[in-house]
């Protein structure tokens, strides 16, 4: 028991890593500047579905692109203001901030909606 955890302790550590590397190293294609508050604005195209994923226990992850036309990775965080609806594709612009000291099975980041670029029910 205690291995399955800390495997999946480990999987969301990548995970978020992953994530703050991509936010941090988007292509110019990406929207991204900093803002008053110190964070950094990105904008994140979401695909419309949810699709099946293993945090610290199996959860739902949106699929998220840095780019119009980037890959898609797994998003395993949430978005303090967004309320995503499944069967919406989205474009967002997030701020990104850093966390100071997270919990050992929490991101080291934190994202909150600037604004809704586009919404397109499908």
């Amino acid at each position: 028991m205690n291995r399955r955890i800390l495997r999946s302790l480990a999987v969301m550590s990548l995970a978020a890593g992953m994530t703050a590397a991509m936010v941090t190293g988007c292509s110019s294609t990406a929207s991204e500047s900093t803002n008053s508050a110190g964070g950094d604005v990105t904008r994140m195209w979401i695909e419309p579905e949810l699709v099946e994923c293993e945090g610290v226990a199996p959860m739902e992850c949106m699929q998220v692109a840095y780019s119009e036309d980037g890959e898609t990775q797994l998003f395993y965080d949430s978005i303090s203001g967004f309320d995503y609806q499944e069967g919406t594709s989205y474009v967002i612009d997030v701020e990104v901030t850093e966390v100071e000291d997270p919990p050992a099975d929490a991101s080291s980041l934190s994202y909150a909606l600037v604004e809704i670029v586009e919404e397109v029910p499908q």
